[in-house]
Protein backbone atom coordinates (compact mmCIF):
# COMPACT_ATOMS: atom_id res chain seq x y z
CA UNK A 1 0.00 0.00 0.00
CA UNK A 2 2.92 2.70 0.41
CA UNK A 3 3.76 1.89 -3.33
CA UNK A 4 0.39 2.44 -4.27
CA UNK A 5 0.33 6.12 -1.93
CA UNK A 6 4.08 6.98 -2.97
CA UNK A 7 3.48 6.64 -6.40
CA UNK A 8 0.73 9.08 -7.50
CA UNK A 9 2.85 11.48 -5.74
CA UNK A 10 6.27 11.10 -7.22
CA UNK A 11 4.15 11.18 -10.36
CA UNK A 12 3.53 14.47 -9.63
CA UNK A 13 6.63 15.94 -8.21
CA UNK A 14 8.44 14.32 -11.55
CA UNK A 15 5.86 16.61 -14.11
CA UNK A 16 6.03 19.46 -11.90
CA UNK A 17 10.15 19.02 -12.22
CA UNK A 18 9.48 18.68 -16.12
CA UNK A 19 7.81 21.53 -16.30
CA UNK A 20 10.22 23.53 -13.99
CA UNK A 21 13.05 22.69 -16.23
CA UNK A 22 11.92 22.91 -19.76
CA UNK A 23 13.94 24.48 -21.96
CA UNK A 24 11.41 26.07 -23.93
CA UNK A 25 7.38 27.40 -23.71
CA UNK A 26 5.14 24.50 -23.49
CA UNK A 27 2.56 24.50 -26.52
CA UNK A 28 -1.12 24.95 -25.41
CA UNK A 29 -1.50 20.80 -26.36
CA UNK A 30 1.11 19.86 -24.41
CA UNK A 31 0.36 22.06 -21.49
CA UNK A 32 -3.24 20.52 -22.00
CA UNK A 33 -2.02 16.68 -21.68
CA UNK A 34 -0.03 17.25 -18.79
CA UNK A 35 -2.40 19.58 -16.66
CA UNK A 36 -4.74 16.86 -17.56
CA UNK A 37 -2.62 13.90 -16.26
CA UNK A 38 -1.93 16.04 -12.90
CA UNK A 39 -5.76 16.83 -12.37
CA UNK A 40 -6.33 12.63 -13.51
CA UNK A 41 -3.20 11.42 -11.02
CA UNK A 42 -4.54 13.96 -8.00
CA UNK A 43 -8.09 12.53 -8.13
CA UNK A 44 -6.74 8.78 -8.08
CA UNK A 45 -5.36 9.92 -4.86
CA UNK A 46 -7.77 11.46 -3.08
CA UNK A 47 -10.01 8.15 -4.02
CA UNK A 48 -7.60 5.68 -2.55
CA UNK A 49 -6.95 8.15 1.02
CA UNK A 50 -11.24 8.38 1.00
CA UNK A 51 -11.26 4.79 0.36
CA UNK A 52 -8.79 3.97 3.69
CA UNK A 53 -10.12 6.43 5.37
CA UNK A 54 -13.86 4.59 4.87
CA UNK A 55 -12.39 1.39 5.60
CA UNK A 56 -10.73 2.94 9.12
CA UNK A 57 -13.77 4.05 10.75
CA UNK A 58 -16.26 1.21 9.51
CA UNK A 59 -14.12 -1.07 11.48
CA UNK A 60 -14.69 1.62 14.66
CA UNK A 61 -18.63 1.94 14.12
CA UNK A 62 -19.73 -0.88 12.12
CA UNK A 63 -20.61 1.72 8.95
CA UNK A 64 -20.78 -1.59 6.75
CA UNK A 65 -24.26 -2.47 8.25
CA UNK A 66 -25.95 1.12 6.81
CA UNK A 67 -26.31 -0.16 3.34
CA UNK A 68 -28.68 1.38 1.01
CA UNK A 69 -30.15 0.17 -2.33
CA UNK A 70 -27.55 1.83 -5.16
CA UNK A 71 -27.95 1.37 -9.50
CA UNK A 72 -24.95 -0.34 -9.96
CA UNK A 73 -24.94 0.75 -14.02
CA UNK A 74 -24.19 4.29 -12.27
CA UNK A 75 -21.61 2.83 -9.90
CA UNK A 76 -19.81 1.01 -12.45
CA UNK A 77 -19.74 4.68 -14.63
CA UNK A 78 -19.17 6.94 -11.58
CA UNK A 79 -16.29 4.52 -10.56
CA UNK A 80 -14.82 3.62 -14.13
CA UNK A 81 -14.38 8.20 -14.88
CA UNK A 82 -10.88 8.01 -12.87
CA UNK A 83 -9.64 6.05 -15.74
CA UNK A 84 -11.21 6.96 -18.78
CA UNK A 85 -8.09 8.79 -19.47
CA UNK A 86 -5.83 5.82 -18.92
CA UNK A 87 -8.23 3.52 -20.79
CA UNK A 88 -8.12 6.27 -23.90
CA UNK A 89 -4.18 6.14 -24.03
CA UNK A 90 -4.09 2.40 -23.99
CA UNK A 91 -7.39 2.15 -26.84
CA UNK A 92 -9.32 0.27 -23.91
CA UNK A 93 -12.85 -0.34 -24.42
CA UNK A 94 -15.43 -1.02 -21.15
CA UNK A 95 -18.30 -2.91 -21.80
CA UNK A 96 -20.85 -1.90 -19.00
CA UNK A 97 -23.78 -4.25 -19.74
CA UNK A 98 -25.69 -4.09 -16.36
CA UNK A 99 -29.25 -3.35 -16.28
CA UNK A 100 -29.90 0.52 -15.44
CA UNK A 101 -32.29 0.06 -12.88
CA UNK A 102 -30.08 -2.95 -11.42
CA UNK A 103 -30.43 -2.34 -7.68
CA UNK A 104 -27.54 -3.58 -5.05
CA UNK A 105 -27.94 -3.35 -1.42
CA UNK A 106 -24.37 -1.83 -0.37
CA UNK A 107 -22.02 0.46 1.60
CA UNK A 108 -21.54 2.88 -1.35
CA UNK A 109 -18.07 4.60 -0.76
CA UNK A 110 -16.64 1.13 0.60
CA UNK A 111 -18.43 -0.45 -2.79
CA UNK A 112 -16.77 1.99 -4.60
CA UNK A 113 -13.37 1.47 -3.23
CA UNK A 114 -13.86 -2.35 -4.52
CA UNK A 115 -15.38 -1.47 -8.02
CA UNK A 116 -12.27 1.15 -8.44
CA UNK A 117 -9.49 -1.20 -7.49
CA UNK A 118 -10.93 -3.61 -9.51
CA UNK A 119 -11.13 -1.13 -12.58
CA UNK A 120 -7.76 0.01 -11.93
CA UNK A 121 -6.28 -3.27 -12.22
CA UNK A 122 -7.77 -3.83 -15.28
CA UNK A 123 -7.19 -1.01 -16.71
CA UNK A 124 -3.66 -1.18 -16.03
CA UNK A 125 -3.49 -5.09 -16.82
CA UNK A 126 -4.67 -4.95 -20.02
CA UNK A 127 -3.13 -4.68 -23.36
CA UNK A 128 -3.37 -1.90 -25.88
CA UNK A 129 -6.77 -2.01 -27.91
CA UNK A 130 -7.82 -4.61 -24.96
CA UNK A 131 -11.84 -5.12 -23.61
CA UNK A 132 -13.07 -4.61 -19.95
CA UNK A 133 -16.67 -6.26 -19.37
CA UNK A 134 -18.85 -5.61 -16.65
CA UNK A 135 -21.88 -7.90 -16.22
CA UNK A 136 -24.03 -9.47 -13.28
CA UNK A 137 -26.43 -11.70 -12.54
CA UNK A 138 -28.61 -13.20 -9.52
CA UNK A 139 -30.54 -15.86 -7.85
CA UNK A 140 -32.71 -15.70 -5.08
CA UNK A 141 -30.11 -14.38 -2.50
CA UNK A 142 -27.10 -13.27 -4.28
CA UNK A 143 -26.17 -10.35 -6.74
CA UNK A 144 -22.61 -11.46 -8.31
CA UNK A 145 -20.54 -8.62 -10.20
CA UNK A 146 -17.93 -10.21 -12.48
CA UNK A 147 -15.10 -8.00 -14.36
CA UNK A 148 -13.57 -9.68 -17.05
CA UNK A 149 -10.20 -8.39 -18.49
CA UNK A 150 -8.28 -9.28 -21.23
CA UNK A 151 -4.73 -9.56 -19.62
CA UNK A 152 -2.03 -11.26 -18.70
CA UNK A 153 -3.60 -13.35 -16.51
CA UNK A 154 -2.30 -14.96 -13.25
CA UNK A 155 -1.11 -18.26 -11.84
CA UNK A 156 -3.15 -20.62 -9.18
CA UNK A 157 -0.37 -19.66 -6.62
CA UNK A 158 -1.03 -16.24 -7.52
CA UNK A 159 -4.51 -16.35 -6.96
CA UNK A 160 -4.56 -18.29 -3.91
CA UNK A 161 -2.22 -15.54 -2.54
CA UNK A 162 -4.30 -12.15 -4.29
CA UNK A 163 -6.52 -11.60 -1.22
CA UNK A 164 -3.99 -12.68 1.30
CA UNK A 165 -2.08 -9.45 3.07
CA UNK A 166 0.16 -11.90 4.87
CA UNK A 167 1.12 -13.23 1.41
CA UNK A 168 1.93 -10.09 -0.51
CA UNK A 169 5.03 -9.59 0.52
CA UNK A 170 6.94 -12.57 -0.88
CA UNK A 171 4.71 -12.07 -4.46
CA UNK A 172 6.73 -9.80 -7.29
CA UNK A 173 4.61 -9.87 -10.08
CA UNK A 174 1.42 -8.01 -11.27
CA UNK A 175 -1.24 -8.28 -9.51
CA UNK A 176 0.11 -8.90 -6.22
CA UNK A 177 3.37 -6.78 -6.04
CA UNK A 178 1.04 -3.63 -6.66
CA UNK A 179 -2.45 -4.27 -5.46
CA UNK A 180 -2.15 -7.02 -3.00
CA UNK A 181 -2.91 -4.68 0.16
CA UNK A 182 -5.83 -2.57 -1.88
CA UNK A 183 -7.13 -6.37 -2.49
CA UNK A 184 -7.07 -7.77 0.86
CA UNK A 185 -8.79 -4.11 2.09
CA UNK A 186 -11.69 -5.00 -0.43
CA UNK A 187 -12.15 -8.56 0.39
CA UNK A 188 -12.68 -7.16 4.53
CA UNK A 189 -14.81 -4.26 3.15
CA UNK A 190 -16.88 -7.04 0.78
CA UNK A 191 -17.07 -9.48 4.32
CA UNK A 192 -17.61 -6.83 6.18
CA UNK A 193 -21.37 -6.65 3.69
CA UNK A 194 -21.90 -10.29 4.52
CA UNK A 195 -20.57 -10.59 0.61
CA UNK A 196 -17.59 -12.74 -0.86
CA UNK A 197 -15.17 -11.50 -3.33
CA UNK A 198 -12.79 -13.92 -5.72
CA UNK A 199 -11.02 -14.30 -9.10
CA UNK A 200 -10.64 -16.40 -11.73
CA UNK A 201 -7.59 -16.48 -14.19
CA UNK A 202 -4.83 -18.12 -16.16
CA UNK A 203 -1.88 -16.77 -17.57
CA UNK A 204 -2.48 -15.67 -20.86
CA UNK A 205 -5.91 -15.88 -20.52
CA UNK A 206 -7.29 -13.06 -18.65
CA UNK A 207 -8.75 -12.00 -14.99
CA UNK A 208 -11.87 -12.37 -14.16
CA UNK A 209 -13.01 -10.72 -10.64
CA UNK A 210 -16.17 -11.29 -9.08
CA UNK A 211 -17.73 -10.33 -5.62
CA UNK A 212 -21.31 -11.11 -4.43
CA UNK A 213 -23.76 -8.82 -1.64
CA UNK A 214 -26.78 -10.48 -0.35
CA UNK A 215 -29.85 -9.80 -2.68
CA UNK A 216 -32.85 -7.76 -0.94
CA UNK A 217 -36.69 -7.64 -1.90
CA UNK A 218 -36.97 -3.53 -0.67
CA UNK A 219 -38.36 -1.64 -3.22
CA UNK A 220 -36.33 1.62 -3.74
CA UNK A 221 -38.40 4.42 -2.88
Amino acid sequence: MAHDLRQPFASIVMTADVIKHTQRPLAANESHLIFEELSNTAAKSIKLLDGLLCWVKAKKENLAGKTQPLFLNDLIHEANGLYLYDQISKNITLYNVIPERQLIYAHKEMLQFINRNILSNATKYSQHGGIIGVTCSEDEDWITVAFTDRGNGMTADQLQSLFNLQDTETQAYGYLKSAGMAMSICKDMIEQMNGRIWAESAPGEGTTFYYRLPKKKEALL
